[in-house]
């Protein structure tokens, strides 16, 4: 799976987590550029834009959390904007309210093992 989509590029986290998720690029991107509403996520470690410090390259850049309601699911989005790139780079996605698919193998040990009533 490429790292890239149109003007967002995705780290390691953000792939893994939208194919757990169910998440396409797509989706992510019109989160992104179109969102429904976007804000600073709380930090203890804040820097004077008002969002998070990450560490990309020599400098410190500002993440925001975009949100975005798509056909019933809200779809969130942890990403940065890389000026000199003129793109963003996406840290995490979810969707609010659903869970993780569960691994089929650990979903068949947690009912073999899992304490039954009687």
């Amino acid at each position: 799976m490429s790292n890239s989509y149109k003007n967002i590029i995705f780290t390691k986290h953000a792939l893994e987590r939208m194919d757990k998720r169910s998440i396409s690029k797509d989706k992510i991107w019109q989160v992104v550029n179109h969102p429904d509403k976007t804000f600073t996520p709380k930090s203890a470690d804040k820097n004077d834009s008002g969002g998070y410090k990450n560490n990309i390259g020599n400098s410190k850049k500002v993440s925001r959390k975009y949100l975005k309601k798509i056909s019933d699911r809200k779809y969130q989005a942890i990403a940065t904007y890389l000026p000199k790139e003129k793109k963003y780079l996406v840290i995490s996605t979810c969707v609010r309210g659903e869970d993780d698919k569960q691994n089929i193998i650990w979903w068949i040990i947690k009912k073999l093992f899992s304490k039954r009533t009687y």
